[in-house]
């Protein structure tokens, strides 16, 4: 009796571990169907939410709402991986650590060849520390053919969006449509047009969570890049005060604007005075300059790359609130309004 009870309490006590944070679930090599299916994963299990995914080979389609610590894909150079997300269904990944999607990971002999078509539903990278990373190959490997296509509905919530090798000319991140929501940084990219930049493509850029002030870098003190916002793309800019609105910080050359639109969503209630001004994107050199003109933004605003320092080159894309004459006249009866109610 004793006996049993020993036992017992060992395995009620091994289950309460829960399961193994360091565990892998792999994608049956070819397999092509949904990600819930046990059928196609080693073992019959699927991954769990401190779990790695891996998946080498095959075509799994992400048909519900998945949450996953890791997720690695092509290995070697036989491996053709493509990964899809086109159900309206969610996939987390929440591990904490960095490189959380890696769409080619270095194995003995680098070269596969991976697609992550994305086209509704969310993907949220996120490790809680600033670190949590799409990274298109990864940083020891310069061979390897990796692609996520970003388009329709879709929305890419990540701390931070990584080519990974920065001479991995096959490695792009298309952006079609969707959203690309970043909290931290862009960098050692070259994408779409694979130059020494980041191209947004014509999708929508959130700086920092939705709905939130947040700050990004494009780039970093040792990895400059250009950046160019293709026609018909968004640039979304919350402003929740004087000094607490969205920041773009930029390691590179110039930063061209020409075709994007700007959208300024204020946020808490917030109403900018005449005249106020909010620098949204600045450059770390202040000798580089930017370009283009926004279009799009609201009533009332205008939008201008400036000289902060004297020194002849704009390096400060500048937002204006100056409301039109109308707009003006209306507060100023409302005011007055207010001053004979008082009476």
């Amino acid at each position: 009796m004793r006996r049993s009870l020993g036992v017992l309490m060992v395995v009620a006590l091994l289950l309460s571990f829960g399961p193994n944070a360091n565990a892998t679930r792999t994608w049956n090599a070819g397999n092509v169907g949904n990600w819930t299916d046990t059928a196609n994963w080693s073992g019959g299990v699927l991954p769990s939410a401190s779990e790695t995914a891996q998946v080498w080979s095959g075509t799994p389609t992400v048909n519900a709402n998945v949450t996953i610590g890791q997720l690695l894909m092509g290995y070697n150079s036989t491996d053709v991986a493509t990964l899809n997300i086109n159900t309206g269904s969610n996939l987390t990944i929440s591990k904490a650590s960095a490189e959380l999607m890696c769409l080619v990971k270095a194995g003995t002999s680098a070269g596969a060849n991976v697609t992550v078509n994305h086209s509704s539903g969310t993907v949220r990278v996120f490790s809680g520390s600033g670190t949590g990373e799409v990274r298109l190959v990864t940083a020891s490997t310069t061979t390897g053919t990796a692609a996520y296509n970003l388009s329709g509905t879709a929305v890419l919530d990540t701390e931070i969006l990584s080519k990974g090798n920065k001479t991995n000319t096959a490695a792009t991140f298309n952006a079609t449509g969707g959203t690309l929501v970043l909290r931290n940084m862009i960098y050692r990219f070259g994408l779409i047009s694979e130059g020494a930049g980041f191209n947004q493509g014509t999708a929508k850029l959130e700086v920092g969570a939705i709905n939130t002030v947040g700050a990004i870098s494009v780039g970093n003190a040792t990895n400059a890049m250009d950046y160019t916002a293709g026609t018909g793309a968004i640039l979304n800019i919350d402003i929740a005060g004087a000094s607490n609105y969205d920041n773009v910080t930029q390691y590179g050359s110039i930063a061209n604007f020409a075709g994007a639109t700007m959208q300024v969503d204020l946020l808490g209630g917030f109403t900018p005075t005449m005249g106020q001004t909010f620098d949204v994107w600045t450059f770390s050199d202040k000798t580089k300059a930017g370009s283009g003109s926004v279009v799009g933004l609201p009533t009332g605003w205008s939008a201008s790359w400036v000289d902060t320092n004297a020194d002849l080159s704009t390096d400060t894309l500048r937002l204006t609130f100056t409301p039109e004459p109308a707009t003006i006249a209306l507060l100023g009866l409302g005011f007055l309004a207010m001053r004979r109610n008082k009476k």
